[in-house]
């Protein structure tokens, strides 16, 4: 993935369009006619104007009215499911996709996919006092999460934005800096909502001390660590993404992370294939378990009682792989949660992240009979 930071680019469709296009849960994009990508850097997306709409609420009282409303999470789950309570806390922002704007961000994208398997998760966050900021809320509470933990700045930081590019099904990024997820406040309210939680968390919302200070007292409070690394050039800390991942609960890295990680750990990288590294690196971190995510071709994952295990993957055309590694870890925490075997784990993870990336945007609605569908490599 290329990552490239920018000041946030011009909007050049309607954000009052944009708000009432998420009347409906299941739309997260908005009309065709309005349905345009991002142009070239400009004017801040703070400075948005809802038009034919003058009197839009501020923020704070736009969460005010979610924290009012009932949730709606039973009618959209897959399936019922109980377990541990889960926390996830970073970015929460804006994808700026060809086909439109999706809510995005990992920990967002992760906690909605739960949502989907039944699992409540709490979100923490931070957005801006704008539009884009009101949205974010909006959409959240319509997929049935609270958003009673999201912090609002009123500093003049905007919400989180990323234009996103596709190449054959293969996202980069140009990420908008600052944003709000960068200012993340360690409050009592927020290490409340994660003690003794399950708290997923990962590496990019880390780049500002602020948030950085944020995570770091959720991890602590927490129960059980699951730490996505999920590398962001240039905002890369080796030093930071080995304290994180040195003796959590699960620890998810891809194909070309094991090895950066690897080298980190000072262990020797060259010629060596991916279990035999899988296997050194999981000894130097003692981690519970630890998954490594290999695109198109499945997943592998090593844990200290069952050892380790491979699934191949599922045959699809990819569409748009962002969020898929989001809702294959969403999918293993839940079912890891649920007591389920880690091989049946891995292969509904493996399976709904295959899913994932036959569907536009980071977090589709879970098509029960399409999952059930797909054909395993």
């Amino acid at each position: 993935d290329t990552i490239r930071t920018s000041t946030p680019p011009k909007m050049p469709f309607s954000a009052y369009a944009m708000s009432t296009s998420a009347s409906t849960a299941g739309a997260r994009t908005p009309p065709a006619r309005t349905r345009r990508r991002a142009s070239v850097a400009g004017s801040r997306v703070a400075s948005l104007v809802a038009v034919g709409a003058p009197n839009r609420p501020t923020t704070a009282q736009a969460l005010r009215a979610c924290r009012s409303q009932p949730r709606r999470a039973a009618s959209l789950r897959v399936e019922a499911a109980s377990g541990e309570r889960v926390a996830v806390i970073g970015e929460a922002l804006w994808d700026s996709l060809p086909a439109g704007l999706f809510l995005g961000g990992a920990p967002a994208n992760v906690a909605c996919h739960l949502n989907e398997l039944g699992r409540d998760a709490t979100v923490i966050s931070r957005v801006g006092d704008d539009e884009l900021g009101r949205e974010v809320l909006r959409r959240l509470q319509g997929r049935g999460l609270a958003t009673d933990a999201i912090q609002i700045d009123t500093g003049g930081i905007p919400t989180g934005f990323v234009v996103v590019t596709m190449e054959n099904a293969m996202p980069s990024y140009d990420i908008v800096q600052p944003s709000a997820w960068d200012a993340m406040d360690p409050t009592d309210d927020l290490v409340a909502s994660c003690e003794g939680a399950v708290v997923v968390y990962g590496s990019l919302a880390q780049r500002d001390a602020r948030s950085r200070a944020a995570i770091t007292a959720a991890a602590n409070a927490a129960a059980k660590r699951v730490f996505d690394i999920n590398l962001r050039k240039p905002f890369i800390d080796p030093e930071l993404c080995v304290e994180h991942a040195r003796g959590c609960w699960l620890l998810k890295l891809n194909d070309e992370e094991l090895p950066e990680m690897g080298k980190w750990l000072g262990l020797d990288v060259d010629g060596v294939d991916a279990k035999e590294l899988a296997h050194a690196t999981f000894n130097a971190l003692d981690c519970e378990m630890l998954c490594v995510t290999r695109g198109g071709d499945g997943a592998a994952m090593l844990t200290k009682k069952a050892g380790w295990m491979e699934h191949p993957g599922f045959q699809v055309a990819a569409v748009d792989t962002v969020g898929a590694g989001d809702s294959f870890l969403a999918t293993l925490l839940d079912r890891l949660l649920e007591g389920m075997a880690p091989e049946v784990a891995l292969e509904r993870a493996c399976r709904i992240g295959a899913f994932v990336a036959t569907q536009q945007g980071a977090t589709p609605r879970h098509d029960a009979e399409g999952i059930k569908a797909l054909k395993r490599k």
